[in-house]
């Protein structure tokens, strides 16, 4: 019995390996692996930010003929300097086109702040303050930058605008005409500088991104005329350096298509 139960199982065996034998060889394919899609920053985009920024402001009285009255003997005289910070907020929009990593674009913003700062006079600290305030900014810039897929860091670099009112008031020591903080000179002023950036940004979504951003704007010195407020003062002109830093955050919406994968 036992004999003949090896013998059936050997037979099954033979049988069995014949039947594949005669069977068509089979060809396995390996799927295609699906890599994490790359993000592509192309496209336009507009958002909004917000943050802080400080100036400094450094004033000189020139002898000019205005300032001067034609006293022969009049000279120049620094007058100080004051520093402010304020709050900052506003609107960006732009465009990026990518090759590879990197990213160029071209971005413009506008920003809203109060900077407003004061000194004496250092020639008469008792008698006028000299008085600046910086109510808008707008920077329109060329911007590089490189990708790691979702995140960018980038710089920017361009030209700067900022609106600014200049004026002095009486001080404590002044004549006893002027009531103290009372108004003597202003003008109101569109500057023009240049500005320089650098940033992060991070794409959270196809279209939505956050970013980081420090710029430092650069106007130069400008001279300014101040007219007369009351009508027992003289215009008086002077010529005021300007430079102010922000540091904002932001997020944009991006017009583009969809990512793309890679295989």
């Amino acid at each position: 019995m036992k004999k003949t139960l090896l013998a059936a199982i050997a037979a099954l065996a033979v049988s069995s390996t014949a039947f594949a034998a005669d069977l068509p060889a089979r060809t396995y394919t390996k799927a295609p692996v699906m890599a994490a899609p790359a993000y592509n920053w192309t496209g336009f985009y507009l958002g909004v930010h917000g943050g802080g920024d400080w100036f400094n402001k450094s004033w000189y009285l020139p002898a000019t003929p205005i300032n001067c009255g034609g006293f022969p003997n009049c000279v120049g005289s620094n007058q100080g300097d004051h520093s402010a910070s304020s709050w900052l907020a506003g609107v960006q929009a732009g465009f990026n086109y990518q090759v590879g990593q990197w990213v160029l674009g071209v971005e413009g913003q506008a920003s809203w702040t109060d900077l407003r700062g004061s000194n004496g006079s250092l020639t008469a600290p008792n008698n006028v303050t000299d008085n600046s305030k910086t109510s808008a900014l707008a920077t329109l810039a060329g911007r590089v930058g490189y990708a790691f897929d979702r995140f960018m860091i980038f710089g920017k670099a361009g030209g700067a605008w900022a609106r600014d009112r200049f004026w002095t008031t009486a001080g404590t020591g002044a004549a006893p005409a002027f009531v103290p903080g009372t108004t003597l000179q202003s003008a109101d002023s569109d500057r023009f500088g240049w500005m320089l950036g650098i940033g992060a940004e991070y794409a959270f979504t196809a279209n939505w991104s956050v970013k980081i951003e420090y710029d430092y704007m650069d106007f130069g010195t400008q001279r300014e005329t101040l007219q007369p407020a009351l009508a027992n003062t003289v215009a008086a002109q002077y010529d005021i350096r300007q430079r102010i830093d922000l540091v904002k955050a932001g997020i944009n919406y991006r017009f583009g298509g969809p990512v793309v994968a890679r295989y």
